[in-house]
């Protein structure tokens, strides 16, 4: 079970979820993106974990497609990015552009 420390709820059909680190260093050092292009990699992240699910997500669907402690993909550049309480970066998506759960 994960716990939510970020402070971030979300409502609705929305979905937050914690994205995974973005390498910014290769084994051998080298920095990989500054700047710009570390926001554009940042942005096109396409995988995470489901933290919290808003209560009217996937009420649409005959089941629900992942609830929360899930590893998910999710839709590229979807959502928005928010700094929790916890000081890690979370992105709030729509239910529907979580396209798949990653074994």
């Amino acid at each position: 079970m994960i716990t939510n420390a970020s402070g971030i709820h979300p409502k609705g059909h929305r979905v937050l979820i914690l994205p995974d680190a973005v390498e910014e260093v290769t084994q051998s050092g080298i920095i990989v993106s500054v700047g710009l292009e570390r926001d554009r990699e940042r942005l096109a992240q396409l995988k995470g974990t489901i933290v919290e699910v808003g209560g009217s997500a996937w009420l649409d669907q005959p089941e629900p497609w992942a609830k929360a402690g899930d590893h998910v993909i999710f839709g590229k550049y979807s959502g928005l990015i928010y700094d929790g309480d916890d000081e890690k970066e979370y992105r709030i998506i729509n239910d529907l552009d979580v396209v798949a759960i990653v074994d």
